[in-house]
């Protein structure tokens, strides 16, 4: 029989021993990268800090952790991950030769590095739990900022940033960001509440899509920017098109069902919605074809910009777009084997507006506000194929059963659509918005 002494040690030693597991357990690379990534889904409609912050911490962290590098092989092998890696080493390497000043080809690579975050998060959101977490974080961040636009709007608030306020003219347009991210944001929140909606019990569907509504009317009728206004009909016809096929789905199973309990089930009901669904369809695109030619709405000053830039020369938003899309075609044209180098946008626009005579000719960007255009001049062919297989591959992931394949749908329909008249893989917010999602969602 051991003594008190020798039993004493025994138990300490046994202390010492779980002590030290649970201290093993407390801190798991995995679980605190999941935690600095809820925290920049927090940080996304608020902080560009706070971004900064937690990306640096799980890029630290992701590579110290044994279960990333396990990974590693798969990743590779992952169509979306392998083609972010792939853009990176293009963009890397348009450095080399690139037509723009050093400096500008460096900072369009550091804007790009984001597509990191693609590969780095995969591995720790293989479970649907983690990333039913994660679409809560970020719907929560943004309903803050969509009921805080709202006050604004009706001025029971006076928060908004003036950095952002300045010049705005609707209270609530911009409350933390600029009314183009703003937009956008409100637009996610509309996709992702409503696919939370659609996968949740009854009580629980009714707060999403609460959300879905408050942050759709907020785009629609307090929102001055017309990047979200555009983006409203496409997220109608993607969750039409999820009716659909949901309730095709269903009507499959029911049909299968009859049949095993009846001879002949009668007619087929597999499209007795068909009818519905046109007509919805009719009334989304009709409604958005009179909002376009209607010079009273916001959508409908388009074509007027347009229409005034070209004939006067003038100045102006929409004029500044065509422009700039018109100047990108041109030089992608001239080089379309391997483009002009990474940073080279600024330069070539300004060697092609300096001959020019009216002002919105004589415009020069480093932005072309289309993000297909400023892989295709940057990069020539390879680039522009490089930015198409990024958003195939992005929905292809749509695939998948259940929320992630939803919401993948619905964000990659999205991003593929207004990425053709802004540039939001290079933009911070806008780009960190599409690469955590990805990772987040995208099973390997």
């Amino acid at each position: 029989m051991p003594n008190d002494g020798e039993r004493h040690e025994f138990l300490s030693r046994e202390f010492l021993s779980q002590g030290g597991v649970f201290r093993v357990k407390l801190f798991s690379f995995a679980a605190s990268i999941r935690l600095c990534v809820y925290g920049m889904l927090a940080s996304l409609p608020f902080s560009v800090v706070g971004v900064n912050f937690f990306g640096y911490l799980i890029l630290l962290m992701a590579l110290f952790s044994r279960e990333w590098w396990q990974a590693l092989p798969r990743l590779l092998r992952n169509p979306l991950s392998l083609t972010a890696l792939i853009m990176l080493v293009i963009v890397g390497l348009g450095t080399v030769y690139s037509v723009g000043p050093h400096h500008e080809a460096l900072n369009v690579l550091n804007r790009y590095h984001k597509l990191l975050f693609i590969p780095l998060l995969m591995p720790f959101f293989q479970e649907e739990k983690d990333r039913v977490r994660g679409l809560n974080v970020l719907c929560g961040a943004l309903l803050i900022n969509v009921l805080l636009s709202w006050t604004e709007y009706l001025r029971l608030t006076h928060i908004s940033d003036p950095i952002y306020v300045a010049g705005m003219p609707s209270p609530g347009d911009a409350v933390f960001r600029q009314h183009i991210t703003q937009g956008l944001l409100f637009c996610i929140l509309v996709v992702i509440a409503s696919a939370l909606g659609w996968q949740a019990r009854e009580k629980q569907r009714f707060l999403y899509w609460g959300m879905a509504l408050l942050a759709a009317g907020n785009v629609a009728f307090v929102m001055v920017g017309r990047t979200g206004k555009a983006m409203l009909p496409v997220i109608a016809l993607w969750l039409l098109g999820e009716w659909w096929f949901s309730r095709n789905r269903a009507v499959v199973r029911q049909e299968k069902d009859l049949s095993k309990t009846q001879s002949n089930s009668g007619p087929s009901t597999r499209f007795q919605g068909r009818w519905v669904l046109v007509l919805s369809v009719m009334i989304v695109l009709g409604s958005t074809l009179w909002s376009l030619t209607n010079p009273s709405t916001m959508l409908g000053t388009v074509f007027q910009e347009v229409r005034q830039s070209h004939q006067t020369g003038a100045d102006t938003s929409q004029g500044e777009r065509v422009e700039f899309w018109h100047k990108g075609v041109l030089l992608f044209l001239k080089h379309p084997a391997l483009g002009s180098g990474t940073g080279s946008v600024l330069t070539l626009t300004q060697e092609l507006a300096k001959n020019e005579t009216t002002p919105v000719n004589r415009l020069a960007t480093s932005n072309f506000h289309d993000e297909y255009l400023m892989w295709a001049v940057q990069f020539g062919v390879p680039g522009l194929v490089a930015i198409a297989a990024f958003f195939i591959f992005y929905l292809r992931g749509g695939r998948q059963p259940g929320l992630s394949g939803q919401v993948l749908r619905g964000i990659g329909i999205l991003f593929a659509f207004g990425c053709l008249y802004n540039s939001f893989l290079v933009d911070f917010t806008e780009g960190y918005s599409i690469v955590l999602l990805g990772g987040l969602l995208i099973s390997l």
